[in-house]
């Protein structure tokens, strides 16, 4: 998995070093995220939380790279993000902004016994940005992850709600 993460720093690397302005933000995150896991019945259980976290990234005008590390009492993520930011001609603003996105990442459950309770996912996200200020953006955005292997957890998606700050 090391792999996938190293893979996307230097996507990361790639797409900014086109560019010639980057932003540099650092963020706050909330996230209701669900989670179904297989039991060995083959019954689905949802087990739903809500994490709070912290996000770094840097931002183009075309495309941008997120870190987030967040955590709720019942798991902890680690997720690796770049998006594409699109469609700016049809709003005719620059104050709401739509993106598509790729997701990589790592998920520690800890209140649940599963045989591997450290996984490994990859998804997508879209959302909107749209900008309260000249250094903060709100970030409103839906995700949608599977995990790597045929694990207990079949899937994880939800809602994302994230302040950030440029710098």
């Amino acid at each position: 998995m090391s792999r996938v993460f190293i893979l996307f720093l230097l996507t990361f690397s790639l797409l900014f070093s086109q560019e010639t302005e980057e932003f540099p933000f650092i963020g706050v995150t909330v996230s209701y995220d669900s989670s179904d896991i297989l039991t060995t019945t083959n019954k689905v259980n949802t087990i739903d939380n809500t994490n709070i976290g912290i996000r770094y990234g840097q931002q183009t005008v075309d495309w941008r790279s997120m870190l987030t590390y967040s955590r709720s009492s019942g798991q902890k993520f680690l997720t690796a993000e770049i998006d594409r930011i699109l469609l700016d001609e049809l709003f005719g603003t620059s104050y709401v902004r739509p993106y598509l996105g790729l997701v990589a990442g790592i998920v520690k459950f800890d209140e649940i016994t599963l045989l591997d309770n450290s996984l490994y996912f990859y998804g997508f996200n879209g959302g909107l940005i749209i900008y309260t200020t000249d250094n903060i953006d709100a970030d409103i955005s839906y995700h949608y992850y599977e995990t790597f292997d045929d694990t207990e957890v079949a899937n994880m998606q939800g809602a994302t709600l994230s302040f950030h700050y440029f710098y």
